[in-house]
C-alpha cells in the first residue's frame, strides 16, 4: 500500500466534508434534538407543577367540603335537637291543658250530678203527690210523707 499525495487529499477532502456535514448539517439536527429534549423537559416540568398544584386544590376543596358537611351536619343536629324540645314542650302544655280541661270538666259534671240530684229531691214529694192523685184519684196528703223523711231516707 502505498501512501501517495491521493490519499492526503482523500483524507484532507474527508476531514473537510465530515467538518462541512457537521457545520451544515449535523449541528442543526444536534440543535434541534437539543431543543426539542427541552422542550419536552419544560412541559414534563410543568406538568409535574400542574399536577401537584391540582393535587394541592383537590386536597383544598375536599377538606372545605368536609369542614361544610362538618357543619351542616352540626347545624342540621341543632335544629333537630331544638325542634325536639319545642315539640316535646308543646306535648306537655298539651297535656297540662288537656288534664285541667278534664278535671274541671269532671267537678262540673259532679257539681251538675249533684245539683240535678237536690232539684229531685226537692220534686220527688211533689211528684208523688201528682202521680198519686192521678193513678189513684185521690191526694196522698193524708199520708205522713215529708220532705224531710225522703231526704233522710235518700241520703
Amino acid at each position: 500500500m502505498e501512501f501517495d499525495a491521493t490519499f492526503l487529499i482523500a483524507a484532507i477532502s474527508f476531514v473537510v466534508f465530515v467538518f462541512i456535514m457537521n457545520k451544515i448539517f449535523y449541528s442543526p439536527i444536534l440543535n434541534i434534538m437539543k431543543e426539542r429534549q427541552n422542550i419536552v423537559e419544560q412541559n414534563f416540568k410543568s406538568a409535574k407543577d400542574t399536577r401537584h398544584e391540582t393535587e394541592n386544590k383537590i386536597n383544598f376543596h375536599n377538606t372545605e367540603l368536609e369542614k361544610s358537611r362538618d357543619k351542616a351536619r352540626l347545624a342540621v343536629s341543632e335544629t333537630t335537637r331544638q325542634l325536639k324540645e319545642e315539640r316535646t314542650k308543646e306535648i306537655s302544655e298539651f297535656k297540662e291543658n288537656l288534664f285541667g280541661n278534664i278535671a274541671q270538666e269532671r267537678e262540673n259534671l259532679k257539681n251538675s250530678a249533684l245539683e240535678a240530684k237536690e232539684i229531685l229531691k226537692d220534686n220527688v214529694v211533689d211528684i208523688a203527690k201528682e202521680i198519686s192523685q192521678k193513678l189513684l184519684g185521690s191526694s196522698i196528703d193524708s199520708v205522713s210523707i215529708n220532705k224531710s223523711q225522703i231526704k233522710e231516707e235518700q241520703g
